[in-house]
């Protein structure tokens, strides 16, 4: 008999929000997270503006002062997300079975501004330099272990780096482990603390990023006519997943059901979007529905001139003139792309869809492009009652993942 894989608990750390309640008013209102950064000195650089977390303090999910201070940014995010999930699901770790729990972990670049510090101390101290936690604290797996610590418990981990593509994919693993009978429950999401001047120059000189500098909010405009790139931030999203009969057990409050997930890379010079025409393509075939039964879709659509037209080509190669007719909508137009943070901040923009009946709406789309010529709920939210929603990530080095959920029934 299949079994079903749900989702019962969510943690949110976003530029717009921290919390679920914070995070969703945001979405549904409109309001961007993006600012001047004010973490360092952007005088040297063209791009000075990015989606950074305000008001977050590690103290409230963290007790030992000393452990924070070794930690880096990303792991004390997964820390208070994961926390955050755990206890909006109710979820007594004292309780289930920890052989048949996963922790999972997505990340894309992880801890940069560890390295950042330490590599401008060893410059100025050189043979005198002596930090024996850096190492440690920076290396990518490090942040599912500190939520193991944090929470207490010994159970099955893993990390996955797949660019931008990571926290979806974090998302499908404990998915499909969960569906194979390997685990009954898991934690799984991404965290993300990117801004740092050397990743900022790196972007910059790609030439990737959005420089409108004077006006923060609209920066981030997907699918606009005059979007000029994408806009840096940082963040992480956590749920709980488990399998249906171990939620219903413990009587927890079902959000939403995994259907579908899908992953396909490309090779460098492949078509451009082909990827993730595959990875949508597969998700919607594993789930059985028909692409006509999709409600409305959460974009990758990072801003990008390209990468948010190669979506649009995608989406009209998989849904034909019916793409005309789905809603489409990119809520990092409001956080910026905290790269594998992204894809579970957008699954979670869709449980919450699902939960109040509304789409959060694409802000900034001023101009139409002629070429993106979908539905793309522009700048206000739109009452509606979906019933699925698939979900787009893109990474660099050619990762492609979609995931799709669908309201809960029971039967």
């Amino acid at each position: 008999m299949r079994r079903r894989v749900v989702i019962t608990g969510i943690g949110v750390i976003a530029p717009n929000g921290i919390g679920k309640e914070n995070f969703w008013n945001a979405l549904k209102e409109g309001k961007s997270g993006i600012k001047k950064i004010t973490s360092f000195d952007t005088s040297d650089l063209p791009v000075k503006i990015a989606g950074e977390v305000d008001n977050f303090n590690p103290e409230d999910y963290i007790e030992d002062r000393k452990k924070i201070r070794r930690m880096a940014r990303f792991s004390q995010f997964a820390v208070a997300c994961a926390k955050m999930a755990v206890e909006d699901a109710n979820l007594d770790l004292k309780t289930i079975d920890l052989k048949k729990m996963l922790v999972v972990l997505g990340v894309s670049t992880n801890a940069m501004d560890v390295f950042e510090k330490e590599y401008l101390n060893f410059l100025k101290y050189k043979n005198r330099f002596y930090n024996p936690y850096f190492i440690a604290s920076g290396t990518p797996n490090v942040g599912v272990g500190e939520v193991l610590n944090e929470l207490g418990i010994e159970t099955s981990i893993c990390t996955i780096s797949t660019g931008c593509a990571s926290g979806l994919d974090s998302v499908g693993v404990g998915y499909n482990e969960i569906k194979k009978g390997s685990y009954d429950v898991a934690i799984v999401g991404s965290s993300e603390a990117s801004i740092t001047p050397l990743l900022m120059a790196g972007l910059s000189a790609a030439k990737i990023m959005s420089l409108r500098n004077d006006e923060p909010e609209r920066a981030s405009r997907p699918f606009d006519k005059l979007r000029d790139g994408g806009v840096l931030s940082e963040g992480a999203g956590f749920i709980v997943i488990e399998e249906l009969k171990h939620a219903l057990l413990r009587k927890a409050h079902i959000y939403c059901e995994i259907i579908g997930y899908g992953e396909m890379g490309e090779k460098e010079r492949n078509i451009p979007g082909k990827g993730l025409e595959m990875s949508m393509r597969k998700c919607i075939k594993e789930s059985g529905f028909f692409p006509k039964e999709i409600d409305f879709i959460s974009a990758h659509a990072p801003s990008d001139p390209f990468l948010d037209y190669y979506e649009t080509i995608a989406i009209k190669n998989i849904f034909g003139e019916y793409a005309y007719k789905i809603p489409v909508t990119s809520i990092k137009s409001m956080i910026g792309n905290p790269f594998g943070a992204a894809g579970v901040l957008q699954l979670i923009g869709g449980i919450l869809a699902f939960e109040e009946g509304i789409i959060s709406p694409t802000i900034n789309y001023e101009y139409p492009d002629s070429l993106c010529d979908l539905d793309y709920v522009p700048n206000e939210y739109r009452k509606y009652n979906p019933n699925t929603c698939l979900i787009n990530s893109h990474g660099f080095g050619g990762s492609n993942s979609s995931l799709l959920i669908k309201k809960y029934e029971d039967k």
